[in-house]
């Protein structure tokens, strides 16, 4: 028995031994240079694979050495993913497959093992039992285990809606109450806020325009009757005065309809009748409600 087990490590040590040097330094040289450059490009997960293989020890010890430091730093590097898939009730559904842009990743998901996968943008697609599902992620480098999980409605879609048990007919939606104000109200409000803004500018500028000469605070004016500065004055005074009329009624018609939109509201009720047809596993109908 020993002598068989001593036998078979060595067959096992002259295989691994054969295996290596098939990789000639051609190879080595080619996998460290295409290694770089995949890397570059952000492939990481080809870059691992062409590093590490020119990390034997069948390969120059330059070369072995920056294959084996580059294929662990990209290990730290190189985000995860792992998946599941449930049905509505949160259920797991191992018997799932998942494509990853289109690539087989896996074909059951009863495992729970990380997936190597490049940063950036990738579509993940499951299937079962005819279902897909797509999902669209970004990852980023250095990211791990991140969790991807796709929910299955039941199958052949939504439950039902509830029907009435024992034959009785299901209850009416019932409608908020409405409340309404008298449009006569808004208008005399909106009519009533232009009067007042109109007469207050006019009178503001009734005030301004009245010559030095005269002044309304004393009545008085150094101007003769008959003169443009008189006449100018009058008319000032004139356009004064108009503008606080109109002001005056504006702002009574403002507050004239806010009264009248306070108390003027009423409340919509539900309508007179409403109907409704009700169906169950003891019959079906109309249901009614309302006033008659």
């Amino acid at each position: 028995m020993f002598k068989r087990s001593v036998l078979a490590i060595a067959l096992i040590s002259t295989s691994l031994s054969v295996a290596a040097a098939e990789v000639s330094k051609e190879e080595c040289v080619d996998a460290h240079g295409r290694g770089q450059d995949a890397r570059d490009q952000n492939k990481l997960s080809l870059a691992r694979k062409l590093f590490l293989s020119c990390a034997q020890s069948a390969c120059p010890a330059l070369i072995q050495g920056d294959c084996a430091r580059f294929a662990d730093d990209l290990g730290r590097q190189q985000p995860t993913l792992t998946f599941a898939a449930r049905d509505s009730s949160g259920a797991d559904l191992p018997d799932t497959a998942v494509y990853v842009d289109d690539m087989l990743i896996v074909t059951r998901l009863d495992d729970g093992k990380p997936h190597d996968a490049d940063p950036g943008k990738h579509t993940v697609k499951f299937q079962n039992a005819g279902r897909e599902k797509l999902v669209t992620i970004v990852l980023n480098n250095g990211e791990k285990g991140r969790s991807v999980i796709a929910t299955f409605d039941a199958p052949g879609g939504a439950p039902p809606p509830a029907t009435a048990v024992g034959g009785a007919a299901p209850p009416l939606p019932r409608a908020e109450p409405r409340t309404t104000h008298p449009t006569g109200a808004k208008v005399l409000i909106i009519g009533g806020a232009v009067a007042l803004a109109a007469g207050a500018a006019l009178g503001v500028y009734g005030l301004v325009s009245i010559p030095s000469e005269c002044s309304l605070g004393d009545h008085t004016c150094t101007a003769t009757p008959g003169s443009a500065p008189y006449d100018d004055a009058s008319s000032s005074v004139r356009n004064a005065n108009i503008g606080f009329i109109v002001g005056g009624v504006g702002l009574a018609a403002v507050i004239g309809g806010l009264v009248w939109y306070a108390k003027g509201g009423a409340t919509e009720r539900d309508p007179a009748l409403a109907a409704m047809p009700w169906l169950s596993s003891d019959g079906g109908g109309f249901a009614v409600s309302g006033r008659l």
